[in-house]
């Protein structure tokens, strides 16, 4: 049953994490195109202001030059599963590091170790297998293909996103207080469910069913930290996936080059049911890092040489 829930796990995680979306102006990386683009100007630095909703607005209208940038990154993905028993114990564990770059316009997560160990001959064999796989579904693309299928997933990508839209119609936020982390100054904001709330954007919904507390940077209104909880049962399709009420998201990002806010650390304590037969309690953290931003339309991967971005 463990291994069939595992198996259920990663193919759905995303799926989950949209919960993660509530908390993550830049939760496109989970499901990224990357494409270069011109840098724009870096963030400029806007006046102060104490309106707690003023505050989130600005923080989400300046979020968009982050979704774009985003594209332009590679990264490493360490994730680290564990599933609890009836005490809170953990009865089984997973660790997997994953490099995620970009090969012919698509983003791809290739496990580099398991358990913090290189991977065995016959896993690094499967790894290679699977990019040999995946290079040879693009590689003899034509332009005029290419071109289609990337903005198909552009328009995908933002489609699957636009739900963030209504983040400032669904809460009533209330400015904390100040407080600095990780050296910086932020704001405080906490954000309760508005009762009268009605969403306007796919998968809006599951915004009522969240609350929680984001600390946005002073300076340019960036999302440092969000600690979120779930207050009612989060489903995803016919009972394909349900997230218990009481489940946690604690979401951290990082400055990047001084251009963009990247995540550094995702951590979910939840209870979650899949298909309505596996019934489980987990803690799931993921740590991003290695960002780097390319410039070549080529990258060396070990095992199949130079591949084409």
């Amino acid at each position: 049953m463990t291994e069939k829930w595992i198996a259920e796990w990663s193919r759905e995680r995303k799926v989950g994490l949209a919960m993660v979306l509530w908390v993550a102006a830049c939760a496109g990386l989970l499901g990224q195109q990357f494409r270069p683009v011109a840098p724009p100007a870096p963030h400029q630095n806007l006046p102060r202001k104490s309106d707690a909703k003023e505050i989130v607005r600005r923080s989400l209208n300046l979020d968009q030059e982050d979704f774009k940038l985003a594209r332009d990154y590679t990264y490493q993905e360490r994730e680290v599963l564990r599933l609890l028993d009836k005490k809170g114990e953990p009865k089984f564990r997973e660790i997997y590091t994953n490099d995620v770059t970009v090969i012919y316009g698509e983003p791809y997560s290739r496990r580099i170790l398991k358990g913090d160990k290189p991977l065995s001959a016959g896993e690094e064999k499967k790894e290679q297998e699977k990019l040999d796989k995946f290079m040879g579904k693009y590689k003899n693309e034509n332009d005029q293909d290419r071109t289609r299928r990337l903005a198909q997933k552009e328009r995908r990508r933002e489609e699957g996103r636009a739900f963030v839209l209504d983040i400032i119609n669904a809460y009533n936020f209330t400015n904390a207080g100040e407080e600095a982390v990780d050296g910086r100054e932020t704001f405080v904001i906490v954000a309760d469910p508005r009762n009268d709330f009605r969403p306007a954007q796919p998968h809006a919904d599951v915004l009522r069913k969240l609350r929680g507390k984001i600390w946005i940077d002073q300076k340019n209104y960036g999302w440092v930290k969000v600690e979120a909880e779930a207050i009612d049962t989060i489903s995803w399709g016919f009972f394909v996936l349900r997230i218990h009420k009481g489940s946690r998201i604690a979401f951290e990002q990082t400055r990047v080059n001084d251009e963009i806010w990247l995540p550094k650390r995702v951590a979910v304590n939840a209870g979650a049911r899949f298909a309505l037969l596996m019934n489980e309690t987990f803690d799931w953290e993921a740590t991003y890092s290695n960002y780097k931003k390319f410039t070549s339309s080529v990258r060396v991967l070990a095992g199949p040489g130079e591949v084409q971005r």
